[in-house]
């Protein structure tokens, strides 16, 4: 392990650049384990490994990192010579040799609530996975939720879904993305979205996250009562990701979709979810997630156009 991390306090740190994401350099050591260190409070790295660097501009450089020339520097010694880089513009960094799993995060949250006075209950598991590569970022979600309450039928709803975006120059992206989804309040026995989007990162720092996207999406409703349905969809959507790592770690998430339909027009669907996340023990985090849906006409004949609520959880980060 030769990779060189200089502090601002004075400390200089040998060991093994593992990664760079959302402001917190994972660092491994011989005599510590790994570290997780604050980029900002990072004045230099030094590696003779190859490393695949992002600014927040979108550019990417490879090659080894040399010593800076000034202090708060990053060289990237390229393929066409040393490249100088401000720390400040760095928001992603990795060995171009790092394997699948130093790449992969995931989540696993479960939760529970009960009302004495209603009788009602609710229980929610949810699983996320994110894969990050500085060209292109892959996810997979799978949630679901039961209600129950005596003399009344259960309600669920369950969803998966699985994108994947690849980055270009001067912040756009183009996205190809899937959804699978039961919502019994809705009247949807199974849903099923294919479609691709292009957008744009206005925002993409250590901490920050903000994207636009718009595009096409093919869906196909089987609903609890009614014939089946194909229809052409518009896709906008907004994804705003806040997230910060000294203790307590915290992450504040928005994602909006809006879904017009261009088969059926005047028909209209909306998607909205909030989720703040707070780590209260190392790597376990209690969530709060509102969450809403609503569908102007929906196409079974009893559904509601509407669904709504809030869902706490514990979660671990693995």
């Amino acid at each position: 392990k030769t990779d060189i991390v200089f502090m601002k306090n004075g400390d200089r740190i040998t060991g093994e650049v593992k990664n760079l994401s959302r402001g917190q350099l994972e660092f491994k050591t011989d005599s510590m384990g790994t570290l997780l260190i604050e980029w900002e409070d990072i004045l230099e790295v030094v590696s003779d490994t190859g490393q695949s660097v992002e600014l927040t501009n979108g550019q990417r450089f490879y090659g080894p990192l040399a010593k800076a020339e000034s202090p708060d520097m990053v060289s990237v010694l390229t393929d066409q010579g040393a490249v100088g880089l401000s720390t400040q513009d760095v928001i992603s960094m990795y060995p171009v040799e790092a394997g699948f799993w130093e790449r992969l995060d995931l989540r696993f949250s479960l939760g529970f609530t009960w009302d004495k006075a209603s009788e009602v209950g609710k229980y929610n598991l949810g699983v996320e996975a994110e894969y990050r590569d500085p060209r292109f970022r892959t996810n997979a979600g799978l949630s679901s939720e039961v209600t129950t309450q005596p003399g009344r039928e259960d309600t669920s709803r369950a969803s998966f879904d699985i994108s994947h975006l690849v980055y270009h120059r001067n912040k756009r992206f183009h996205q190809v993305f899937g959804t699978l989804e039961q919502n019994k309040e809705l009247g949807i026995d199974l849903r099923t979205v294919a479609g691709a989007a292009y957008g744009w990162v206005p925002i993409r720092s250590q901490r920050n996250w903000f994207a636009l996207g718009a595009g096409l999406a093919v869906n196909h409703e089987v609903p609890i009562d009614g014939a089946d349905e194909t229809n052409l969809e518009g896709v906008g959507s907004l994804v705003y990701d806040y997230y910060r790592y000294s203790s307590p770690e915290r992450r504040f998430k928005v994602d909006l979709l809006f879904f017009p339909n261009l088969s059926d027009i005047g028909r209209w669907r909306a998607s909205f979810d909030m989720v703040y996340g707070w780590e209260f023990i190392k790597d376990l985090f209690w969530n709060m997630d509102f969450y809403a849906n609503y569908d102007s006409d929906p196409i079974s004949i009893d559904a509601s156009s509407s669904d709504y609520g809030v869902i706490s959880s514990l979660e671990y980060k693995f």
